[in-house]
């Protein structure tokens, strides 16, 4: 069974395979990290979604493949400027004190 940060990077090289406009993918680790039930959560740069203003995070359950629950929210680039300038707000709870950056590797 792979480990927390094993399946988020799996998950996250997946999905640079997929969509060939997001550019990186933000671990949000917490303090409670540990804690069961404690999601994988995600913050996904992609070009290609729609602006919204805000971070919308979308939450899915474990799986078969990734055995802890997700959530993730995507923005735009801009929109990540915005986060970090503190302009938009993260979902309660997510920082990025501790952030872990997954970038796209070439193969992907």
């Amino acid at each position: 069974m792979p480990n927390k940060d094993q399946a988020a990077r799996e998950l996250a090289e997946w999905h640079f395979g997929v969509e060939p406009d997001l550019t990186q993918v933000i671990r949000i680790v917490g303090d409670d990290e540990d804690a069961p039930g404690e999601p994988i959560k995600l913050l996904e740069v992609n070009a290609a979604t729609v602006a919204t203003g805000s971070v919308e995070p979308f939450a899915f359950a474990p799986s078969e493949s990734v055995p802890f629950p997700i959530v993730i929210a995507e923005v735009t680039p801009e929109e990540y400027e915005r986060i970090q300038r503190s302009e938009i707000a993260l979902p309660r709870g997510w920082s990025l004190t501790n952030a872990k950056h997954i970038l796209r590797t070439q193969a992907a």
